[in-house]
This record gives C-alpha cells, structure tokens and sequence, in this order.
C-alpha cells in the first residue's frame, strides 16, 4: 500500500469518526414525551417570503426580529432585519398569504441590523419602531403606515456594535428609557473569551430627558461585565421599579436591582461562566413573580471546546438555565428538575402558551452556524410543553419542528384570529412560520403597544393562569407582540374577569370577558 492511499485512508476514517460524533452529539439531546393528556399544538406550515444572508466577511449572523401592529388592525407585521448589504424586510399577512412589505412601508436598512423594538414613542397613537446594528441606533416614526427614518444621536464605543435595544421608565419620570446591548465588532471577535477586558465592550443607558433627546448616563454597574446579546428591563421584585437582567457571551449571568434613585446595583448570582444568549421570562408558579429562561451552547459542543481563556476557579456552564423568582431577588436553579436539561446549543427562547391549555409552554431557537456539527445534523428547535401541577414541568413536543440556524421563536398574531402563532427567525436561512391552529377555549389581550404598557400585569379572575408581564424587549434582539392568548381550560372555575395592573397603581378591570375574540384594552 503507497503512503498516499495509506493517508487516504486515515482521513476517510476521520471523517467518518467525524461525522459519527456528529450524530452521537444531536442524538443525545434529552426527549422527554409528554405525558397522556398533554396535548400538542395545531400548527399550520406558511411560506415567509425572506431568507437572511449572513455576510460572513463583516457582520455577525444574528437578526433583528420584532412583531409590530403599524396599523391597528389587530394583526402583527414582523420585521426582520437584514445582513449587510441585504434589505430588511416587514412580513405582513395580506390575502391569506405573507408578503413582504417594506419597499411600500419606506423601512429599513442595507446595513446589518441586529436588534429591533416596536414601541409607540412619540406618543401619536402609531406604533414606531427602533433598529440597532452597523447603522445605529434609528428611531423610525410610523406615519400612517409610511415611516420616517430618524437616526437617534449617541456615543458608541470604539470597534463595537449595539446588538439590542430594550426599553423601560426606569426612573418613573414618565418618559421611557432606552438600554443597549453592545457586541464587539465582527471583526474582533473571538470566542470563547471570559476575561480580556479589551474584548468586552460596554453596554448603554439611555435616559430620555424628554422629547426623544436621550442623555447617555451609564455608570460602572449598568455597563455590565461583557459583551452582551440581550437585556430586558423587567420588575422582578414588585417594587415598582424596573430592573435589568443582562444575557452575556460569557461570564455569568446579570441580574441589576434598581434602587429607585437612578441607579443599580449587581446581583450576586452565581450561574457559573457560560455562554448566555436567549433570554425570557414567566410566571410559571402562578406566583405573579417572573422566573427567567436564559439559553446556553447545550450539550452540542464539547466543553472541552470552550474553556478559551477561563479559570479553573471560573466554573464552567453549558446547560439552559431556568430560575425560580421566590421573592425578595432570590432565584432558585430548577433547570434539571423541571426538564429543561440536556438540549444543545440554544438561542433566543419566549414563554407561550402554545396549546392553549392554561399553561406556559417553552420556545427555543437552536443551531449554530460556525460549528460545522450544525451544518450537516441541524437540531429541530424546542417546543418544549408545559405541564400543569405544583412546580413547572417541560415535555419535548415535535410540533412546530424547525431545523435551520434558528435565532428565536418570534410570538406573534399574525393573521388576527386571536391566537398567538410563531415566526421563526433565523440565521443564514430562510424564515419560517406557523399558524396557530389550536382548537380551544382563549381570551386574546391586546394593550397598547406604547411606554404607559411597559410593566403592566395581566392577570384572569376565577381561574388558574399564570400573570402576564409587559415587555420591551425579550427573546433575543427581538420584541413579541403586545397582545396576550391565555388559554382558558374547559374544566375548573369558571373566567370571572380579566385585570390590568397598570404600572403607577391604576387598575383596569374588566367583568367576564368573552372568550375567543381579541380585547382591546386602552390605557387608563
């Protein structure tokens, strides 16, 4: 035998040992089938007209994805943003089809655009929406269907990008703040990276004085600790305050307590040094406190992989994470026990009750496309179900499958019909989407897609449900829509009404609402 074959050989036999891993790696994702009487969702397959193409040479594969009614009607456009040199798009339901309808709307970048927020900012009844990426941070007024693109002045970091945007009234002076996560440049990145200062970039809090003119007062707390995919602000005390968690590249997880006199204070929370990107939140203790979802690279990597620049002291994370709000800015890790173990490489993720059985069900985005297992065995993505007892409990369900390089599960209603259906964004792929089909009993909230919702709770009389909270920015680089499906079970108690709990005390109570149909509620 020559020395050429011989070589030959070998590397055949690597590959094949290669490609054997691979499939030893995405079969050993955790199934667990959910048991008798947890029924799966009703999704129907739609064509969504765009396909994200990453730039290798100069961005990051990630993509801005929002839900965003610009026209009242009660049925969610989704923009979804572009890599360079690519167009965003508005996906729109027009004629029992999606269609894209940014050219007409007058929306959207060629530039990157990582991260996005639909939020009515100037007050005028019309919901806006905000973009960050290689642009910026864009600020585009919602015209009557027509937007105008206002750029929004600040300082950022030398070679860094904004990657999200996530908004909240921080201070409780009436206008609503602005917080960005800020990403390295693509062409500086190296992962994994845990403790070169040089690579982290700081985030950025932005108050707004009044008037859409925003004042940059980030300090050392608010900056975080390294470069961050998503933040939310979220009130998870119920002080009154709005707090911030923060999911980072690496390092651990962040949670800053607002003190209520304009600044924060860090958490202790130690969640060991992983690699934190989706990020999401729920009641799913029927508590009214939010427990949080942050994703991890899984089991799809080996860790051997990863260690990059950490300690042995730095403990190292690669599971999902999923904390238990017990109060007083205490969180308990229930990941194994309520099944959310075991699953690979995970992105942006949303609570939703996808079933429609009164219980909040899990939604991740999985795949990473730099790691070459993904390219040739892509995981399906997690419909992860949720089951009703004392204590939350995940079932893995094959319903809503989508085997791309997926970014997150956008929530959203996309054709009107009051049930929350799923855009998956992805990466380097095409979008794709599921109509919600679900057969059942549901009450659909809509509130006002503005600053005064921001912090709002929604919660149902007479039956058991889990408390609803109000969001600016949730997921991964994303928004969710401002309406809420809660599926109300056939047995039990019977739905008596349905409270909002406006942020500043004020109570919107509405007496046995009827089920099935969209509820409009105005702010008070």
């Amino acid at each position: 035998m020559t020395w050429r074959k011989l070589t030959g050989g070998l590397a055949a036999l690597l590959v094949l040992l290669a490609l054997a891993a691979c499939a030893v790696l995405v079969a050993g994702e955790a199934k667990r089938p959910p048991p008798p009487g947890l029924a799966d969702p009703v999704l129907a397959a739609v064509d969504v007209p765009f396909v994200h193409r990453w730039s290798r040479a100069t961005s990051h594969p990630l993509l801005a994805a929002a839900a965003i009614d610009i026209d009242g009607d009660g049925r969610d456009e989704v923009f979804l943003g572009g890599s360079d040199g690519q167009p965003d798009a508005l996906i729109a339901w027009r004629d029992g089809k999606l269609v894209d309808i940014a050219a007409q709307a007058g929306i959207g970048d060629t530039e990157a655009t990582y991260g996005a927020l639909s939020l009515d900012l100037d007050g005028d009844g019309r919901v806006d929406l905000l973009t960050v990426g290689h642009a910026g941070l864009i600020l585009w007024l919602n015209r009557n269907g027509r937007f105008e693109r206002k750029p929004i002045a600040v300082k950022l970091p030398d070679d860094a990008v904004p990657m999200a945007v996530a908004a909240g009234d921080y201070d409780r002076d009436g206008h609503v703040d602005l917080y960005l996560s800020m990403f390295v440049a693509p062409k500086l990145f190296r992962s994994p990276v845990f403790n070169d200062p040089a690579h982290a970039k700081r985030n950025i809090l932005l108050r707004n004085e009044g008037g859409l003119v925003f004042r940059d007062v980030t300090d050392a707390v608010t900056g975080g600790l390294q470069n961050t995919f998503t933040a939310s602000f979220v009130d998870l005390d119920r002080d009154g305050w709005l707090d911030l968690v923060l999911a980072q590249n690496t390092g651990e997880a962040e949670i800053l307590r607002n003190l209520g006199n304009g600044k924060f204070a860090r958490l202790p929370l130690r969640t060991g040094f992983g690699f934190w990107m989706g990020l999401a939140f729920g009641d799913l203790h029927g508590d009214g406190n939010l427990d949080i979802f942050l994703s991890n690279a899984g089991n799809s990597i080996p860790a051997w992989l990863t260690k990059g620049d950490r300690r042995d002291e730095q403990k190292a994370a690669h599971e999902w994470l999923l904390l238990r709000n017990e109060g007083g800015m205490r969180f308990t890790d229930i990941t194994m026990e309520a099944g959310v173990s075991g699953f690979g490489f995970g992105w942006g993720g949303f609570f939703e009750d996808i079933n429609l059985d009164g219980v909040l069900d899990l939604l991740v985005a999985e795949n990473y496309v730099k790691w070459p297992v993904h390219r040739l065995f892509k995981l399906p993505g997690k419909v992860l179900l949720g089951a009703r007892g004392a204590s939350p409990r995940f079932y893995t369900s094959s319903a809503g499958s989508n085997e791309s390089y997926g970014h997150v599960p956008l929530i959203a209603d996309l054709d009107g019909d009051g049930r929350n259906d799923i855009l998956w964004a992805n990466m380097d792929g095409r979008a794709r989407a599921y109509l919600n089909r679900t057969e059942g009993r549901f009450l659909a909230v809509r509130l006002p897609d503005g600053p005064v919702s921001i912090g709002a709770r929604v919660r149902l009389e007479g039956v058991r449900a889990p408390v609803r909270h109000v969001i600016a920015g949730e997921g991964l680089t994303s928004d969710r829509t401002a309406q809420f499906t809660i599926g109300v079970p056939q047995s039990g108690s019977a739905l008596s009404g349905l409270v909002i709990e406006w942020p500043g005390g004020k109570v919107t109570r509405i007496a046995n609402p009827q089920l099935n149909k969209t509820i409009v509620v105005d702010a008070p």
